[in-house]
Order: C-alpha cells, then structure tokens, then sequence
C-alpha cells in the first residue's frame, strides 16, 4: 500500500478545490484556521469512506439526480462563502474611503476573529461533503486499488486505503496552509493587502462554484 500512499500524496499535490480552499482561506485568516479546515475536509474524507465501504457512494454517483442535487448544495454553499469573502472587502473599502485607516486594520482584524475555529471545522466538513466530484474522485480512487487476493476483507482494505489518503492528505495541505499563512503574517500591516486576501478568497470561491459544473 506504499503505492497508493505515493499515489495520495500525487493527488493532494494537483491543483483542486480542496487545496484552493486551504490555500485562499490560510491566505486570509491565518495558520491555525488553515488547519482546523483541514482538519474539517480530513473529517469530511472519513465519512466519504465509510460511505465508500458501505456502498452509498456508489448509489449517488449512480443517480442523476442525486448527484445534480449535490452540486446545487455544494455550488451555494461556495456562492454563500464569496459572497461572505466580498462583504468583508467591501466594508473595508467604505471605511477606507472615509479616511478611517485604523478602523479598517480594526475590522479586517475582528471580522477574521470573528470566524471560530469550530465554524472553521465545520467549513471545511461542509466544503467536502458537498462536492460531488470529491464522492465520484472517491469511487474511482480508492475501489481499484483493493486487491481481491490479499486475505484481508476488501472493507477493511478500503478503511486502510482511506485512512492513507487522509494522512496524505492532511501533509500536503498542511504544508500549503503553513506557507500561505506564514505568507499572511507578512502582509497584516498592509490594509490593502487584507482586502486584496479577502477578494482572492472571493474569486476561488466564485470558480470552485461554477467548476462543479464545468470541469
């Protein structure tokens, strides 16, 4: 199973929402909120799992309708999220255009405390298990590399397979929210640099919603 854990690191590495996700909200809220998402999308990966082995995924990735539904909750949960990423940019900029330089240091800096890192966890728990094509990555990743010669019980097989694509998972995106978010730290006294973090956010946000669709 070295392969497979190669395989996962491979796969965390390629450019996807998930690690967009880590990326633009470590970006602008910091480490430690980097990491309780991840912890989230870690969660979220658990239960895809355990699905995965009891044969629910197969039956929404099977189903039009139920994968369609998915994809609705999943690009409005994203939409929600931007909409809250550009709110935030635009208070600042109101109050920057009256002169309030330190209101708006003030306000970037409460409206990023004001996100809770159990509000965090459950993101990122959300972020997952409302993207379809994370439950049909799933199915296509994990199923094939079960060896139906090994005496262990194909089960067990995918709970082992999954817990290896988690960890890969949680190294890859803990490195890239430690980077994005020691990033932050050069930027906090910059406003306009906390603004621009926000509109990045907002942007990801936007092309994560419409690639449910598209990609």
């Amino acid at each position: 199973m070295i392969e497979f854990f190669v395989a996962a690191l491979v796969v965390a590495l390629a450019p996807g929402p998930d690690n967009l996700f880590v990326l633009a909200q470590s970006a602008t809220h910091g480490v430690r909120a980097g990491f309780c998402i991840i912890c989230g999308l870690c969660t979220g990966l658990l239960v895809q799992t355990t699905l995965l082995a009891a044969g629910v995924s197969a039956l929404i990735v099977a189903s039009p309708y139920a994968f369609f539904v998915m994809q609705c909750l999943g690009a409005c949960y994203l939409l929600f999220l931007a909409y809250k990423s550009f709110q935030v940019r635009a208070g600042t900029v109101s109050l920057e255009s009256s002169g309030a330089s330190d209101s708006v240091t003030q306000s970037e800096t409460q409206a990023s405390q004001s996100l809770s890192f159990r509000r965090l966890y459950l993101r990122g728990i959300v972020m997952n298990l409302t993207n379809p094509k994370a439950v049909l990555f799933a199915l296509s990743f994990i199923p094939p590399a079960v060896n139906l010669s090994r005496p262990m019980h194909p089960t067990l097989q995918i709970a082992l397979l999954g817990a290896e694509f988690i960890a890969a998972t949680f190294i890859v995106f803990g490195t890239i929210a430690f980077l994005a978010g020691t990033l932050r730290r050069f930027l906090l006294n910059s406003p306009k640099a906390n603004r621009n973090l926000n509109w990045f956010s907002g942007v990801v946000f936007l092309f994560m919603a419409v690639a449910l669709f598209i990609l």
